[in-house]
């Protein structure tokens, strides 16, 4: 009698078990179905706002902030910023409160020759008045500017009109540029985020019109709806709502939001 070959064996044996196990298999009786899978819950899809940003323009001249005789010579001696042709239009809230006044120089762009049109808009923090200390706030947080040159060479490229802004944020070296581009349907905003820790990655922002009544945006990082932009145009005022916590964190994007809202 011959030995059996020890891998012979295991598989033998593992044969006998598979045959077993099918035998035991349970089948379906005739007659009962199989129970239905239950759909999984539809995603949610309204949109988490992580922060919101209210630019409210004045209808009118007579508002508290604009108030007083020496209001404007208040902000003009607070910092080099506040120009003496800037006039006060009105106020940006962020999450329901008011932080800072908006200024630009209305009559020189709106009266002044062709040749010699200069657009500036800055926004600085509301400034607060005390008996007893020196006034705080007045401080400059953004501003943004035309540049002619860079709006007739980009208008040139896409056979469009095409505006060119720069933005001025308190502690970036750098002018950020904003270009108008062109679409088939409405209309698109490009300027690029600078990283602002070690491991961030420089990342371009786009705004894409939304066709349709109002002046509405939405705005892209990648293809990543960030925020959108609500315009009322009656009302004078513009709704900014981010959707990403990451970003609504972010201080260089929040700061650029109200000066887009400007451009849009």
């Amino acid at each position: 009698m011959t030995e059996q070959d020890p891998v012979e064996e295991i598989e033998e044996m593992a044969e006998k078990r598979k045959a077993k196990a099918r035998e035991k298999k349970r089948t379906i009786p005739e007659g009962k179905k199989k129970p239905k899978k239950v759909p999984d819950a539809p995603p949610d899809t309204k949109r988490l706002v992580h922060k919101k940003i209210l630019v409210n323009f004045w209808r009118t001249r007579l508002h508290d902030e604009e108030l007083g005789i020496h209001q404007q010579l208040k902000y003009q001696a607070k910092t080099r910023w506040y120009s003496k042709n800037f006039d006060m239009e009105g106020v940006i809230e962020e999450d329901d409160q008011k932080k800072y006044v908006i200024a630009f120089n209305k009559e020189e762009w709106e009266e002044g020759d062709i040749e010699k049109k200069r657009f500036v808009c800055r926004y600085f923090t509301i400034m607060e008045e005390s008996i007893d200390s020196t006034p705080k706030g007045g401080n400059f947080k953004g501003g943004v500017e035309i540049s002619i040159a860079h709006s007739l060479i980009q208008s040139y490229e896409i056979k469009h009109p095409a505006p060119v802004f720069f933005f001025q944020i308190p502690g970036i070296i750098y002018l950020i540029q904003c270009n108008r581009g062109w679409r088939f349907l409405g209309s698109r905003w490009t300027f690029p985020l600078l990283p602002e820790e070690k491991e961030d990655e420089l990342q371009m922002v786009l705004a894409k019109g939304v066709v349709g009544p109002g002046r509405n945006y939405k705005i892209y990082i990648g293809k990543k709806l960030i925020a959108r932009v609500d315009g009322h145009p009656i009302q004078k005022e513009y709704e900014i709502e981010l959707y990403d916590k990451d970003y609504a964190k972010v201080m260089t994007f929040i700061r650029y939001m109200p000066l887009v809202r400007k451009l849009l």
